[in-house]
């Protein structure tokens, strides 16, 4: 009998230490596109995925390996006077650098350190532009907490489920620069 009750307990504490491992992203996603993409028919199918079991497989090689994005902060990106679209898609460090700050507040949906990353995204007449900037970088070890630019990805908007896999798809590819300095 003893066996067995230890054996439970093993288990149960198994269970509990299993779960403390993962965690999910808290991102926010930005459109400095069209502003009534987050009315789409794939935008919509996409937040109607993100509450069941079928994430794509892409997020088996980023962050914790399972979980993908836990909260998603969405709205619009008004790039300040004096900064235009191309100073973010090539990085100028300014503007990095206010995003991360920004990042860096933590609210009631995010971690005591803020969120993980921002995805700034630029849809326009069915074609999608993406990047991800992390709240972090590492110099010291050659990371600059900033993905490569994604250009071209098609979202047929006929189709939303396919492209709802194909929009998830792409914020996962650009996902890898939001774990520096949290743990993985």
């Amino acid at each position: 009998m003893l066996l067995i009750t230890r054996f439970f307990i093993l288990i149960f504490l198994s269970i509990h230490l299993a779960y403390a491992g993962t965690k999910g992203f808290d991102v926010k996603l930005r459109n400095l596109g069209d502003k009534d993409f987050y009315q789409s028919p794939i935008f919509k199918q996409y937040l109607d995925n993100t509450d069941n079991n079928l994430v794509d497989e892409c997020w088996h090689r980023y962050g914790d390996g399972v979980s993908g994005i836990y909260y998603l902060n969405y709205g619009m990106f008004y790039l300040e006077d004096g900064y235009q679209l191309n100073d973010v898609w090539n990085g100028k460090k300014e503007i990095i650098q206010k995003i991360r700050k920004g990042l860096h507040q933590a609210n009631e949906n995010t971690t005591s350190e803020g969120y993980h990353g921002m995805y700034i995204i630029f849809p326009k007449n069915g074609y999608l532009t993406i990047m991800g900037v992390g709240a972090n970088d590492d110099p010291k070890r050659g990371l600059t907490g900033i993905s490569p630019v994604i250009k071209g990805i098609k979202l047929d908007q006929s189709n939303p489920k396919e492209g709802a896999k194909i929009f998830e798809r792409s914020l996962c590819r650009v996902s890898k620069p939001f774990n520096i300095g949290f743990g993985v």
